[in-house]
């Protein structure tokens, strides 16, 4: 994972339900020991990932849960704000203009403009400041599901191109600049070895690659590691159909078959691609991120399949 760590800003994508804001912490954790300043930014992350980060609260603030290790919980109206805050530079106006109920409504009613503002706050980690320098190593961005958010990653080109020169025109370049490059960005999709996220995948990586973003690695989640033993095989291979006790042992091996053909399906995206281990929600904990860590830590990815 060394070459997708020295990037500045990691997007992981992916249909919903794969494991996207799992995977995002993961990467984190494996960053930071790596040295690493991290800023993991989640977009309305549910509350039930605090026991992930160590019990922080989840907010729109940056919070530190562990040694270099940050993360805020991006949510549109509060990124909106800040946006505003940064323009308008007068607290007092700020508070004025925000605090307005018909601004707000006016606010929320714009299309693109949360999601915009999502960007800009996870992105703004990533670039240089005044001084030349960035404020972590590493942004890793929890990108919402796959349609969502390849329109996010859309919005600074189309900002760029439709708006005339400006503050937030020349805001919108530097993000297109650090997302097509691919010393900087690179997008992470993950998936699970079933039919449908396998096939969403397919059309994910396609359109990344449409719009010329990198993408160099792909990860398939919850994968069931251990098969059945060869005493149970020969038994269900004695047994057809299957008696009723083996009924069980007969659809964890259909699962199996289909998981190893999801697989080998994916290797035609020609990508390295690295697997972690299915873990049952309750035994989700900081400890089961950095048994995940190392998983990828030491992962050996398997190699492109061919064309």
């Amino acid at each position: 994972m060394r070459s997708l760590l020295e990037r500045h800003f990691v997007i992981v994508g992916g249909k919903g339900g794969v494991g996207r804001t799992v995977v995002s912490l993961v990467l984190g954790r494996l960053a930071a020991a790596a040295g690493k300043k991290v800023l993991v930014c989640l977009c309305n992350a549910p509350p039930r990932y605090t026991r992930l980060v160590g019990g922080v609260a989840l907010g729109p603030n940056i919070a530190s849960v562990g040694p270099n290790l940050e993360v805020v919980n991006l949510e549109p109206r509060a990124s909106q704000e800040e946006y505003g805050h940064k323009i308008i530079h007068n607290r007092l106006l700020h508070k004025v203009v925000f605090g307005s109920s018909v601004v707000r409504a006016f606010l929320d009613a714009v299309p693109g403009l949360s999601e915009w503002a999502i960007l800009g706050k996870a992105t703004y980690h990533a670039l240089p400041g005044e001084g030349g320098q960035r404020s972590h190593d590493l942004v890793i961005f929890d990108s919402p599901a796959t349609g969502h958010g390849l329109d996010i990653l859309s919005l600074p080109a189309t900002i760029a191109a439709s708006i005339p020169p400006g503050r937030m025109r020349d805001e919108a370049l530097a993000r297109v600049e650090l997302l097509s490059d691919p010393q900087r960005c690179e997008v992470v999709p993950v998936t699970l070895a079933e039919d449908i996220p396998v096939r969403e995948t397919f059309e994910y990586v396609a359109r990344l690659r449409d719009k010329r973003l990198s993408v160099c690695h792909l990860i398939v989640n919850k994968v069931q590691a251990t098969g059945l033993s060869p005493q149970l095989e020969a038994l269900l291979d004695q047994s057809e159909p299957a008696t009723d006790y083996l009924i069980p042992a007969a659809a964890a091996r259909g699962g199996l078959a289909l998981q190893a053909a999801c697989l080998e399906d994916l290797s035609g995206l020609r990508l390295p691609i690295v697997t972690l281990p299915k873990l049952h929600r309750a035994e989700l904990d900081e400890q089961s991120l950095d048994r995940l860590a190392r998983v990828l830590s030491n992962a050996a990815f398997e190699a492109p399949g061919a064309a």
